[in-house]
C-alpha cells in the first residue's frame, strides 16, 4: 500500500487534521486543544459506564487531534 509506505527524501504529506490545524490562528488552536481534552474525559467516562469500544475510537481521534494540534502550537513558538 502507498499510504504505509516511507518516503525516502524523509518528506511526510500532512494529514487531514495537519492542514486544517496550520490554518488556524493560534487562539482557536487554544480553543479546540481545550475542546479535545473535554471531550477525551468525557468519552473515557462514558467508556467506563457503559464499556462501549465506539467511546475508545472517540478518545483515540481526539488524543490524535491533540496531539496535532500541541505539535502545531510548539512550531509556532
Amino acid at each position: 500500500m502507498m499510504i504505509l509506505r516511507k518516503k525516502q527524501d524523509g518528506y511526510h504529506p500532512q494529514t487531514k487534521i495537519q492542514k486544517r490545524i496550520h490554518k488556524l490562528p493560534t487562539s482557536e488552536l487554544v480553543s479546540w486543544s481545550e475542546n479535545a481534552l473535554f471531550v477525551i474525559g468525557r468519552d473515557l467516562t462514558s467508556w467506563l459506564k457503559t464499556n462501549d469500544k465506539a467511546f475508545l475510537t472517540e478518545v483515540e481521534l481526539g488524543a490524535e487531534a491533540l496531539y496535532e494540534i500541541v505539535q502545531e502550537l510548539k512550531r509556532r513558538s
